[in-house]
């Protein structure tokens, strides 16, 4: 009859509708999806810049097995002090602004017990990937010594590889300057008793070439290294350090000046010296007959 064809009819016409709705609303819920992924995605991104892609806290966990990262720094340091934390920042790396000298270090490293500790000094830079090479380094050096005591991830000698060898671990040589290097508590003992024992005239990172020569320290270097001491910054009379200077080929820092808005335009804060002239270093035992004007 007219009347079971036109119901029939619109019963066809109900289903269809109702087909077509269901599928607009998946697909709405699937391109909704897809929006609510790729905005995080770039949300992520915009937390970091381009090239901090290597500096991600996945990579900076990678010095987990390094139990500590000490960066000495003198009290009167201020400038350095703060350019250092802002580095660290950048990089992701967990570091201790420590003052104190590599004796005091050592000592501090036998005292917690760390395994491994990673020194460097207040006017360095870091090669932008510093920390996976780092970690490359540690892992082949494990299967080099068992019982390395140092592993010099800076330094300003020429010597260390001949040819030079790119991201390799090779047996110490002359590597002059403790600009930065990886220690073994074992490493730090053997430094400790050395160090107690005797006094010296020579600068440290002579010492230690010394005992490196006579075989007591079993140390390795990084080549080329990944720590290099800034001098462009910090300009100093002995100009060890400028042929190895020109290694550097990609500084955190001045990628952190790039990216970092607030750090375009950085000046070191003025040291203590600079800001108090009346202000000099003397023992602990004078400091309360010291008048600063």
């Amino acid at each position: 009859t007219p009347t079971a064809w036109w119901y029939g009819r619109a019963m066809r016409i109900y289903f269809g509708i109702s087909l077509l709705i269901s599928a607009l609303w998946l697909a709405s819920v699937v391109f909704n999806s897809t929006n609510i992924y790729d905005s995080s995605s770039n949300a992520g991104s915009l937390q970091a810049t381009p090239d901090s892609a290597q500096n991600s806290h996945s990579q900076a966990e990678r010095l987990a097995f390094v139990d500590h990262i000490y960066c000495l720094n003198a009290p009167s340091k201020l400038g350095r002090k703060e350019r250092m934390t802002e580095l660290f920042k950048y990089m992701n790396l967990d570091a201790q602004i420590f003052n104190g000298d590599h004796f005091a270090a050592w000592l501090d490293i036998i005292d917690k017990r760390f395994e491994q500790a990673m020194i460097v000094e207040d006017d360095v830079d870091f090669e932008l990937d510093a920390v996976t090479s780092i970690y490359k380094a540690l892992d082949s050096l494990a299967a080099k010594s068992a019982s390395w005591d140092m592993l010099y991830i800076g330094h300003c000698s020429m010597e260390e590889a001949q040819p030079l060898q790119n991201n390799s671990v090779v047996k110490s040589v002359h590597p002059f300057c403790t600009s930065g290097y990886v220690v073994s508590r074992s490493g730090a003992q053997k430094l400790v008793a050395r160090f107690s024992q005797t006094s010296s005239s020579y600068a440290l990172d002579v010492q230690l070439v010394a005992l490196i020569k006579r075989k007591i320290l079993d140390a390795y270097s990084m080549c080329p290294p990944v720590v290099f001491q800034r001098r462009d910054l910090y300009p100093s009379d002995d100009g060890m350090e400028l042929r190895i200077f020109r290694l550097l080929s990609n500084s955190a820092w001045d990628k952190a000046r790039q990216h970092v808005p607030r750090l375009a335009n950085w000046v070191d804060p003025p040291d203590v010296e600079q800001r108090h002239p009346a202000y000099k270093h003397i023992p602990k035992w004078m400091e309360d007959s010291r008048t600063v004007h």
